[in-house]
């Protein structure tokens, strides 16, 4: 027997009502963005096209931009550095990033990082962003852009304070297109190489190492046409982040968000990458991880852990994988650390070196070379040749035209075989710096986005498959009466808010409504 819900006083709903607004309203309105990429990429340009469309269309008080250039400029007289002038570029980019280097080893790795967060509070300070009761934070539409990290532990610091609140924007750029714009302000063409191979990953601690940030970036975009299609690019984030428009996912921003989840079923011990293929007519035709084939083909998955032995009449473990298999090491750095050892050996019995080298001091000099590249003596097949091995299998689908998908930059050896499936174009997030698939197959490989002579590997554009589920469901509804419905840009608040009060203090507000209703409820 079905019971009739019983409807609510009035004054229990005015009630609900109160209360979901008052904990809606201490949700957070604020945006902190970042910009990461690599110098000539147009990061600056991005933070002013941002603050622009953040200033006119979505209503939003947004600080000046906070240059991290600025505040080392400002900082520089701590670590003894005299800045110098813009002209000649390559010289002031040099000084400049050893000066933030040297405050960074100083003050620690997130000193620039820190800085900014001081002048965002004092931003905020003066915008009346603070109650003076008890100075906790007053919802507001305020804004600001950091231009631009190189440090991880400068965007770890700013994810711990401002969590989903920060997004990062990673802003990139064919390398002949950075070295122009280099060289058309000011630098001298002899030097920018040096000058870009600095910016990407220095061996120092301390060092710039953009690399590894840029991979961490919730939106990336590929800065290498006319600055109205960067806006146009930004201003479609910014809709999307904001829920002020439809927007679907590209099909380059779905098949890599195929190849993320793919690489989520990587047990490997050393790495997870993941890859996704699909067609020449844009049809997703397979999907790869990286692990430890098994018989009759494909990978060991978690299901194999409980298979029905009939034999047995019992649940029988058949995962096979390297972390549950035999010694469960990695074979691989097990192997290549035996080579290394088996060659400072040799160097140290040889007589070539002075009396009283000890191999550990051999063993040393090795580390970094080649031989700690060394990747075949794993038991996992690679991604990108699972993803190809699995349109193999199955026998219904031709690769020839196809486009793959990667969350990492293949490995040579990946690469010739990517080659002779007759794949035309590799899109990846992480780079890899050890492979040599451009040195070894440069008559079949290219990284320039216009020569259709050879495959073409570039880096992804589009929203992190992280965010995708996030971004590409909608926050509200789409229609309102059975017509089409946002809200207007200049009302409208992001996708991603934080509560500004504590757990304790919101379950005190519900357990004083409670106690209310309760009380009055005779």
């Amino acid at each position: 027997m079905m019971v009739d819900p019983v409807p609510l006083r009035p004054r229990v709903v005015e009630e609900q009502q109160k209360l979901a607004t008052e904990i809606s309203d201490r949700l957070s309105q604020e945006l902190v963005i970042a910009l990461v990429g690599p110098v000539g990429s147009g990061v600056s340009t991005s933070g002013r096209l941002l603050s622009e469309i953040l200033t006119q269309h979505f209503k939003y008080d947004v600080a000046p931009i906070i240059g991290m250039s600025d505040i080392i400029r400002t900082e520089a007289r701590r670590v003894d550095v005299t800045t110098p002038p813009q002209n000649p570029l390559n010289n002031y980019i040099e000084v400049m990033q050893a000066a933030g280097n040297r405050l960074r080893e100083r003050f620690g790795n997130n000193y620039l990082a820190e800085k900014a967060v001081e002048r965002i509070a004092k931003f905020r300070e003066s915008r009346g962003g603070y109650r003076s009761e008890d100075g906790a934070l007053i919802p507001g539409r305020r804004a600001y852009i950091i231009d631009s990290l190189k440090n991880a532990e400068e965007l770890a610091l700013l994810r711990q304070i401002y969590r989903d609140t920060l997004m990062l924007f990673g802003i990139f750029a064919p390398d002949d297109i950075r070295k122009k714009r280099l060289v058309d302000k000011g630098a001298e063409e002899k030097d920018v190489q040096a000058v870009l191979d600095r910016d990407q990953g220095e061996p120092a601690t301390f060092g710039q190492m953009t690399r590894k940030i840029f991979v961490l970036s919730d939106f990336f975009i590929c800065n290498d046409k006319k600055e109205e299609e960067l806006k146009r690019r930004l201003h479609r984030y910014l809709e999307i982040v904001f829920d002020t428009n439809v927007h679907t996912p590209t099909k380059s921003e779905s098949a890599m968000y195929e190849a993320t989840a793919a690489m989520a079923s990587s047990a490997c011990m050393s790495r997870q990458v993941g890859a996704s293929i699909i067609s020449a007519k844009g049809e997703l035709i397979s999907v790869g991880w990286n692990d430890v084939p098994k018989f009759k083909g494909g990978l060991y998955v978690e299901d194999d852990q409980s298979i029905w032995d009939e034999a047995k009449r019992a649940i029988d473990d058949k995962d096979h994988r390297c972390f549950k298999w035999g010694s469960k090491i990695c074979h691989n750095e097990v192997r290549r650390t035996k080579i290394g050892d088996r060659i400072a050996k040799l160097i140290r019995e040889s007589g070539l070196l002075k009396a009283g080298t000890k191999v550990e001091d051999v063993r040393k000099i090795l580390d970094g070379t080649e031989v700690d590249d060394l990747t075949e003596f794993s038991r996992s097949i690679h991604a990108e040749m699972e993803s190809i091995l699995a349109v193999a299998r199955e026998g219904r689908h031709s690769l020839v035209g196809a486009t793959m998908f990667t969350t990492t930059y293949p490995c040579h050896n990946c690469a010739r075989h990517i080659v002779a499936a007759g794949i035309s174009k590799v899109i990846y997030i992480e780079p890899y710096r050890k492979s040599l698939a451009i040195a070894l197959h440069n008559d079949a490989i290219t990284e320039d986005p216009e020569d259709r002579s050879k495959v073409v590997f570039q880096q992804y554009d589009g929203i992190s498959p992280h965010l995708y589920l996030r971004l590409f469901r909608p926050s509200t509804p789409r229609k309102q009466d059975g017509h089409f419905a946002r809200q207007p840009a200049e009302v409208a608040l992001p996708v991603f808010r934080v509560p500004l009060d504590s757990p304790v203090e919101y379950e005190a507000k519900i357990i004083a409504d409670l106690s209310a209703k309760e009380d009055t409820d005779h």
